[in-house]
């Protein structure tokens, strides 16, 4: 028997002739799996294999992974949104970089616009991916950082010590893989098409075929591929958290010829890379097919700030709890088997940190439901039982030596119930089918307790303002007045949900970290971190902070280091024993801020904080969830006023 052995040229040749790939692989008689094709790169297969399986009658075009080069994406798109210095990017990649001149001539939402309208050989959902950085299109890539650290001595041939000595110094895993690139750019560059095409059925690959699939890619990278591949591996490329909102929205709207409003509110129950995948295969009628249901986590409704604002009475006001907001999930199917979920702000599910929660809404009278509340407790003080702040619920949590907290559930709203989807019914309505459905749980013991939001009617401003001092003297945050007609806003901030709390506090985010000068043994790098709110599509500086903790501080600049955030672009920042330098930070991390009040530069016209302090890590919040300028500037002048 004669065995045909394909070589690269002959795979060449099929390539350039071919109009139907999926015959090449059978042109020698053979099935696709029993051909020999030991020098067509591993990533190429993977990704003719993964096109193969979504649709075997489909006809693969040899053009189909022809597009601009995987180096100019990433020197195009993913350097200019990344946050990396120029000077950074030019020492790192070896050519000299001008990102960041051409984003101050360029605005981001440009941009944006350009890349998506542009013929680049890419098409709309792709490019989608590429904007949000998931590859993998809402899959975890099942490849972690510490997978890429056995890769890269793989490849290195360096030892595991020296490795991590220098991955220390640098602090991201990514520039290891940069610096070890041999060239700045490759003879035979890997086109875009290619590489996205081979990351998509990377999460479906065995552990080894996906060492094999990016050492396939990595041998063909240069600098900056190599960098910005192990972000998209990682979902730490730093700029998707930024555009899940209005811009993609218009844009995914303007391409399949559908309302904005339709395309926001298929977003906020989904994302919108699913929301363009369903478009382009069923159009406008496939929007239809996006509709809430248990186990689909979404964003909840948030409250505005600002109890003046309230425009009609009577209102409803309700207790607002010093805790960490869960959607709870249950869902039962025909067999009758029951699985839960307890989402945060962001859509992570929390439930194995809640011990017994499951068991809780497991008890629920409804065989499927989906409930917002806030997760909040008691402490026994000496004074007697106090409601525990946030701050003491999360660190319980995380496992944190703190005093014991007596865990509740205050539920204060009903979306979803019994296979139907009730956002839409007034607040009031809604109310009486929560209060039905968690009535049963009142009456008999559960792990998680799980009461009724307390809260009353107001006809004036005064009896807010007297509900207002009813709850703070209980212990409690304040309050949330709600217009009982209203329908729930999935992923929105509700200008009919108005809160009011007493004590000034704000969602920030870490821009920068200004280096220690301390010689305290304890002491980590950085002495202060520079803090900063959302001004527009970017971050204004607010204050420093400084005095944190050894655990928090360990936190912060572990997570810096691990998630790659330090930008490469250096500052300096005045202090009372000096000018001190200090590193820019991707805005990721997200901080609760207590303070004292605003200063007011009267030379600059510029906001800051006085006396800021970090209460809290906020892992469930994202940089574009953290409070505005315009916040601050509302609070200088209630300042003011009061």
């Amino acid at each position: 028997m004669n065995i045909k052995i394909v070589s690269q040229d002959d795979v060449q040749e099929w390539y350039a002739s071919a109009n139907d790939l999926a015959m090449s692989f059978k042109s020698i008689g053979l099935q696709s799996d029993d051909v020999l094709m030991p020098d067509m790169p591993y990533h190429l297969q993977v990704a003719l294999s993964s096109q193969q399986n979504r649709d075997p009658q489909a006809v693969i075009p040899s053009e189909k992974f022809s597009s601009i080069s995987f180096f100019s994406l990433c020197k195009g798109l993913f350097l200019p949104l990344s946050g990396l210095s120029d000077q950074r990017a030019s020492e790192l990649f070896g050519f000299a970089c001008q990102s960041k001149s051409i984003a101050s001539s360029v605005s981001t939402p440009q941009l944006i616009e350009g890349f998506l309208n542009k013929n680049i050989g890419l098409d709309f959902c792709t490019k989608i991916a590429c904007l949000l950085g998931d590859p993998f299109h809402g899959r975890r890539s099942m490849f972690l950082r510490d997978s890429l650290l056995r890769l890269f001595l793989s490849l290195s041939l360096q030892s595991r010590s020296a490795v991590l000595d220098e991955l220390t110094r640098v602090g991201d895993i990514a520039i290891l893989f940069a610096c070890n690139a041999g060239v700045v750019k490759h003879d035979d560059p890997l086109t875009a098409s290619e590489v996205l095409a081979a990351l998509i059925p990377m999460p479906a690959l065995s552990v080894s075929n996906r060492f094999e699939l990016l050492r396939s890619m990595l041998s063909r990278c240069g600098k900056i591929e190599a960098y910005f591949l192990v972000k998209l591996v990682l979902r730490s490329a730093g700029f998707g958290f930024e555009y899940q909102g209005a811009m993609l929205a218009q844009a995914i709207a303007n391409q399949f010829h559908v309302s904005v409003e339709s395309v926001e509110h298929a977003i906020a129950l989904t994302d919108p890379l699913h929301v363009a995948n369903i478009l382009e295969e069923h159009g406008a009628e496939g929007l239809h097919r996006i509709q809430l249901q248990p186990l689909s986590p979404v964003r909840p409704a948030l409250a505005s700030a600002g109890i003046d604002r309230i425009a009609k009475f009577p209102v409803w006001v309700e207790r607002k709890y010093d805790g960490i907001r869960l959607v709870l999930h249950k869902s039962t199917d025909a067999t009758g088997a029951t699985l839960c979920g307890a989402y945060t702000r962001n859509r992570k599910d929390w439930l194995e940190l809640v011990p017994g929660l499951d068991r809780t809404l497991s008890m629920l009278p409804a065989s499927n439901a989906i409930i917002d509340g806030e997760l909040h407790g008691t402490i026994l003080d000496i004074e007697g039982p106090r409601p525990a702040s946030v701050y003491e619920v999360h660190a319980m949590l995380q496992g944190e030596p703190v005093r014991p907290v007596s865990l509740k559930f205050a539920a204060f709203d009903l979306l979803y119930l019994n296979n139907k989807d009730i956002t839409r019914l007034p607040l009031h309505h809604r109310r009486q089918l929560l209060s039905s459905t968690i009535a049963p749980l009142l009456h008999v013991p559960t792990p998680i307790p799980v009461t009724l939001a307390d809260g009353q009617m107001a006809s004036t401003k005064e009896d807010v303002n007297r509900l207002f001092h009813h709850f703070r003297a209980q212990g409690y945050e304040g309050i949330i007045a709600k217009d009982l007609n209203g329908a729930y806003q999935v992923a929105t901030r509700d200008p009919n949900w108005i809160k009011r709390k007493p004590e000034i506090t704000l969602d920030l985010v870490i821009t920068g970290g200004t280096m220690a000068v301390t010689s305290k043994e304890k002491a980590g790098m950085f002495g202060s971190y520079v803090i900063s709110a959302r001004q527009g599509s970017g971050f204004e500086m607010v204050g420093d902070v400084a005095g944190l903790d050894v655990v928090r501080d360990r936190q912060i600049q572990t997570d810096v280091m691990q998630r790659g955030l330090l930008t490469g672009r250096k500052f300096e920042r005045q202090s009372a024993s000096g000018t001190r330098p200090g590193w820019e930070f991707t805005p990721q991390i997200v901080v609760t801020v207590k303070f004292e009040g605003i200063i007011h530069d009267a030379g600059s016209g510029k906001l800051s904080l006085r006396d800021p302090k970090i209460a809290m890590i906020r892992a469930d919040k994202s940089a574009n969830e953290c409070d505005t300028i315009q916040s601050i500037e509302e609070l200088y002048l209630n300042q003011r006023l009061s």
